[in-house]
């Protein structure tokens, strides 16, 4: 008479080949959603609060205002839409000499306006979108600040001094 052996041993080759089936998939699917969900989170267009206010020629303007180093990096891209008295107030910090802006994944037509000290030194009519590099990169004489409005929505001129005004935040 024979005694059947024990099965006390693991077979540690098919527990790990049977753990693969069940972790490889899902580790898969794991690295596509993240990569998916860091995609959409680096393409989403930035909504920065309005914090200005410009009154030209009886019009107004109402100005979200990128302050920070990523704000000024994203500024208007991946927008579909600007409304046409809506725009964006880069404050660079202080003076720049030919300062350089560019419509790289901007989607809507611009106006690219450069003041110093709210004089306007430089104007850059309907910059086109620019989806794809290389993009044509526009400079400024000089610039303490870039306003970026839809093209054609106002009709300031070479020279002259816009009145931009803070929004006081609400209590």
């Amino acid at each position: 008479m024979q005694i059947p052996k024990s099965q006390s041993k693991i077979d540690w080759y098919a527990a790990g080949f049977k753990l693969l089936n069940i972790a490889g998939p899902i580790a898969g699917v794991s690295v596509i959603l993240f990569t998916a969900v860091i995609s959409y989170i680096e393409t989403r267009p930035q909504k920065l609060p309005i914090q200005y206010k410009l009154i030209h020629n009886n019009q107004t303007f109402y100005l979200e205002a990128a302050n920070k180093t990523q704000e000024l990096e994203i500024g208007l891209k991946w927008r579909n839409n600007l409304e046409s008295d809506r725009g964006m107030l880069f404050n660079l910090g202080r003076e720049y000499k030919r300062v350089p802006f560019w419509m790289h994944q901007v989607k809507v037509p611009l106006d690219i306006i450069y003041l110093k000290n709210n004089l306007v030194t430089t104007i850059i009519r309907n910059a086109p979108p620019c989806m794809k590099n290389p993009c044509p990169i526009y400079y400024g004489v000089a610039a303490t600040q870039v306003l970026e409005l839809k093209a054609g929505a106002s009709n300031i001129q070479l020279g002259q001094k816009l009145v931009i005004e803070p929004i006081p935040k609400k209590l």
